[in-house]
This record gives structure tokens, sequence and C-alpha cells, in this order.
């Protein structure tokens, strides 16, 4: 499961546990090649599109929350969103990407104007707001919620690190996450530090890379690769390593959930600089790369330097919890806000008697 579809399974089972009826309307794309998955989507969108009328003309639905996709997803998303709006339901769109907050793209411009003022455009990070704002509409109704909300929590007390010993990279492996970069980095530490080893987890989503992959694999007495983790598993791979080095490149790249899980677990982290990853970092328990900075050589000066310094290092990691839990604290009353308003009902329209001479209704002002 990627990094959005988590997101909205974790948003879905919340809404679920406060009482509300889900009906989901997945749209997610068949494993293959890139052809296979876009037309493999299409039956799905069919069905999706025909359950959401069922459900609008019935009027069983009282809110509709769409998980914005990255790139022509968007075209689906906009006729789900079409139809709501004009059923009159409360819309609520999560923004998971920025690859579409480098500069203004049409297709997302028509999304926005689609789903119109009232809509509620939850983001991930201030900056993410501040773009899709200044992109696409100064008037648009923008709510931040850190990915920080919905991560899974350590699964044992979590400690402040005392040293340097294992770095490591979980993700969905591709080039674009950057995981030739971190074998880069953990070879060059390695070599340094005989007393560091790496940790290597997640799925191997590009098979392109597998072959090249797995002779360095072969080579590397210093590294493991324990393949996908999750659950309990995922929580032990954090407390294995001490610090996460994370070198994506990825165009969709946001808020990721495991740079908020390695900080919950009081991992140090080093990360490019893409999407909101600075705001989750800058504020304590790691290292920010820019974009146009040599990553490899940046991150090897400084593991090398938390590891010859574990007095540093440690105040690192103790920072890491710091942050994680100011994140939660300032985002979760804003998650149980969103909460309260996906599951609490629409204000219902007054009865005709209540009506103005003009048609107009009563009381809208205080709605």
């Amino acid at each position: 499961m990627g990094g959005q579809a988590a997101v909205n399974e974790s948003l879905r089972r919340m809404v679920s546990e406060a009482g509300a009826t889900v009906i989901s309307i997945d749209l997610s794309a068949g494993r293959g090649s890139l052809m296979w998955r876009k037309v493999s989507r299409i039956p799905k969108v069919v069905v999706g599109v025909f359950n959401l009328l069922v459900l609008l003309a019935r009027r069983r639905a009282d809110a509709v929350y769409i998980g914005v996709a990255g790139g022509y997803g968007q075209l689906y998303d906009t006729v789900f969103a079409s139809l709501t709006r004009l059923f009159r339901v409360r819309m609520f769109l999560h923004h998971g990407s920025y690859a579409y907050l480098a500069k203004r793209r049409r297709l997302t411009a028509t999304l926005v104007r689609t789903a119109g003022p009232a809509a509620t455009h939850i983001v991930l990070c201030a900056d993410m707001g501040e773009r899709l704002i200044a992109l696409y509409s100064r008037t648009l109704n923008v709510t931040v919620i850190s990915n920080s909300t919905n991560i899974e929590p350590p699964n044992h007390q979590p400690k402040v690190r005392s040293s340097l010993r294992t770095i490591g990279f979980i993700s969905h492996i591709t080039r674009s996450k950057g995981v030739f970069e971190f074998l880069d980095v953990a070879e060059r530490v390695c070599g340094t530090c005989q007393d560091v080893r790496a940790l290597l987890a997640g799925p191997i989503e590009d098979s392109s890379i597998r072959p090249v992959l797995m002779q360095r694999l072969r080579g590397a007495s210093w590294l493991t690769y324990i393949g996908p983790v999750g659950g309990e598993t995922k929580s032990r791979f954090y407390a294995e390593i001490d610090a996460f080095v994370f070198p994506t490149r990825h165009a969709d790249e946001a808020d990721p959930r495991v740079i908020n899980e390695a900080l919950a677990h009081g991992v140090a982290v080093i990360a490019r600089g893409r999407g909101c990853i600075s705001s989750a970092v800058n504020s304590g328990g790691g290292t920010v790369v820019r974009e146009d900075a040599d990553f490899v050589e940046e991150a090897e000066r400084q593991l090398i330097e938390w590891h010859q310094n574990p007095v540093l290092f440690s105040s690192v990691s103790s920072a890491a919890l710091a942050n994680a839990a100011r994140l939660r604290a300032e985002h979760l009353p804003r998650l149980d806000a969103l909460i309260s308003a996906l599951v609490s009902l629409p204000s219902p329209a007054p009865p005709p008697s209540q009506r103005n001479d003009d048609g107009s209704r009563g009381n809208e002002s205080s709605r």
C-alpha cells in the first residue's frame, strides 16, 4: 500500500470508529506496466461513478472525501467532484502530492474550480497550502493536517540513541525514492566506520532495477535487506536503526509517513528537502539536504560527524522524539475537527413555511 493509500485507509478507519457509515470507492490501479495500470482503472471508475451517483441521488451521502491523485487520475477526481457539487453534498479533497504544486496545471485548476469554493482542501503542511492557494485560488478553504497524525505508533517505548551504529532506508524501493543514493551513502559510511551497518526494507516496486540492486546487495557484507515490513516488523525495523537516510526525488513526495514514523521512534533523519520534509525535520531530529546539493556527500559528512560525536548524536535523537510529540500535539486537534466535520450531519433545510417571500431561506446566515 502506497503512502497516500495508507493515509486514506487510516482516515476511513477513524471516521468509521467515530460512528459514521463509510462506503469506499476503490480506484486503485492493478499491478503491471504503466499502460496496464491506466487501463485497469477504467472499469473501476465506471462502477465508482455509478455507485456515487446512486448514493447521491438517494441522499445517502452526507459528505464525500476524495484523496486527490497526483497525475492524470485527477480527471477521475474531477468527475466525482462534479457529481458531489451537483447534489450539493459537502466535499473534502485531501492533497498528498507536490507534483502539481511546482507550477500551475490545467487539470488541477479544473478540479479545484469544479469542487467550488465550499470544498475543504486538506494539505499536509503550511507550504503546501500556500502553494495551492497561490497557484489555483486565493479563496480556497484550506486546513493543514500533518501525516504525523496517522502513522503507526511505536509498539514499544522508543528510546534515545546513545550512539550511531545502524543506518536504514525504508520505502517502496524505486530509483525515484533514492535507493541507489542510499546504498552509495551506506557504502562510504560503513567503509569509514567499521562498526556501522546498514538495513534496507521495503518491496522492490521497480522491476527494472532488481538485477542491479541484487548485484549490489550480494557484494555488500555491511548491508542486510529484510524485504517488505509492516506492523510489528516495521516497528522493530525502526527500533534497530539509529539514523534514517531518505534521498527521495519522487515527484509526488509531500509529507512521507516514513519520516514521521522515524521521528516517533527517536531515529535521526537525513532527507532531501522535497515537499513538506523541511517542515517536518527542521524543528529537530535531523538534517535536510537541499535539492540542488550533493546528497551522498552531505549525508556521508553528517553521519560520520554523528558517529564521531555520540553526545551530539544523542541530542539529535532526543530532538526527534520531542519534534514528533510537538507535531502530533499541534495537528491532532485539527484531525479531530476534520473527523467531526466528516461525521456530522449537514443542517437540514428549513421547511417551506420558513422561506421568505422571495424564495430565499430564513436563517441562512446562521447555518
